[in-house]
């Protein structure tokens, strides 16, 4: 009798956790959905402006919501989207694929890096951190980039020089996300924590 009342008792909690975990995933799946088309949105909202984007913290950010995995799907869809249907024109192939690794990377640095800069106390230093972080994210994005781009089209100058020359033009976007990463990305860290941790289950540090 007493196993049976354990059996009874255990399956309704069982069929819980399963239409929990089932909604979970349900609201995962949305989120992966919605930010991807919000990079989309936001880079085309600001293409007409040179260097000038917000998809660099939108990447890491979902990462940072999402996880490692998703974090890496969200930021390689929505920049190859961008990329992709941009309104001044796509891109070669290697060099959109160079564009995609780059971003999936951005995911992954936002799941990474994200919890460690949300846990700096201080607030200077915690700002400065996320700054840093954007600042290295877009310059490993230029390096990338203008290196397949010199690989692609240019073999009659010194690579370095291609490529330095490119990094030297893009200096408006390290700029910029140093500064969109300072001011937006400790606040908003903070703001996602807890649908952060719902969305992990409660596991997420």
């Amino acid at each position: 009798m007493t196993l049976a009342r354990t059996a009874d008792s255990i399956a309704p909690r069982a069929g819980v956790d399963r239409a929990r975990d089932a909604m979970r995933t349900t609201r995962v799946t949305l989120l992966a959905c919605l930010l991807t088309a919000l990079m989309y949105a936001a880079g085309q909202a600001l293409a007409g402006i040179p260097n000038v984007e917000g998809i660099t913290l939108l990447a890491f950010l979902s990462g940072y919501l999402l996880g490692p995995v998703l974090g890496a799907v969200v930021g390689a869809s929505g920049m190859g989207a961008h990329s992709l249907f941009n309104a001044l024109g796509t891109v070669a192939p290697p060099v959109w694929i160079a564009q995609v690794a780059c971003f999936a990377l951005n995911g992954l640095g936002g799941a990474w890096l994200g919890p460690r800069i949300a846990r700096i106390e201080a607030r200077t230093a915690r700002a400065l951190a996320a700054a840093t972080t954007g600042v290295l994210l877009v310059l490993f994005y230029q390096l990338v980039v203008n290196v397949v781009s010199f690989l692609t089209f240019a073999r009659d100058v010194p690579v370095w020089t291609y490529v330095w020359g490119g990094v030297a033009f893009g200096a408006i976007q390290i700029v910029w996300n140093a500064a969109l990463f300072f001011v937006a990305g400790p606040p908003t860290l903070r703001v996602l924590a807890r649908a952060r941790k719902e969305l992990s289950g409660g596991r997420a540090g």
